[in-house]
C-alpha cells in the first residue's frame, strides 16, 4: 500500500511540481501568495520525485533502504517539528519571504514524522 501511494506522489512531483507544492501550501500556509521560492525549488522536487522513485523501483534492497530513510527523517521531524518545519521554509522560500504556517504544520509533522519512524521500525522488524 504505501510503494503505489508514494509512487503516485512521487510521479506527481516529478510531472508537475508546482502543483503538489502549491496545494501543500495552501493546506499549510496562511499566507501562501505572500512566500516566493528560491529558484532551484522546482527542479530539486523533480529530482527528489526521481530519487525516490528510482530507490522504491529499482530493487527490493534498495526500497528496504529507502524505508529506512523514511525513518530518519521522520525522526527528526518527529523529535523537531518546528525546527524541521521552520528549516524547510528557510531553504525553499527567499529572504523576502516570510511564511506563516497554519497551527496545525507542526503537529501534523510530528504525526507523520511518527508514521515513517514506524514504517522503517517495521521495515527493521521484517529482517530479522
Amino acid at each position: 500500500m504505501l510503494r503505489p501511494l508514494l509512487t503516485t506522489i512521487c510521479t506527481i512531483e516529478v510531472l508537475v511540481p508546482e502543483t503538489l507544492i502549491t496545494t501543500a501550501e495552501r493546506l499549510a500556509l496562511d499566507n501562501p501568495s505572500g512566500c516566493d521560492w528560491r529558484s532551484w525549488v522546482i527542479p530539486g522536487a523533480r529530482l527528489e520525485g526521481l530519487v525516490f522513485l528510482g530507490m522504491m523501483w529499482r530493487s527490493e534492497e534498495s526500497y528496504s533502504t529507502f524505508k529506512k530513510f523514511l525513518g530518519l527523517i521522520g525522526l527528526l521531524a518527529l523529535l523537531y517539528p518546528r525546527t524541521y518545519v521552520d528549516y524547510g521554509g528557510e531553504v525553499a522560500y527567499t529572504n523576502e519571504s516570510t511564511p506563516e504556517w497554519k497551527p496545525w504544520v507542526y503537529t501534523g509533522t510530528r504525526l507523520v514524522g511518527l508514521l515513517y519512524v514506524l514504517i522503517a521500525l517495521n521495515e527493521l522488524r521484517s529482517k530479522l
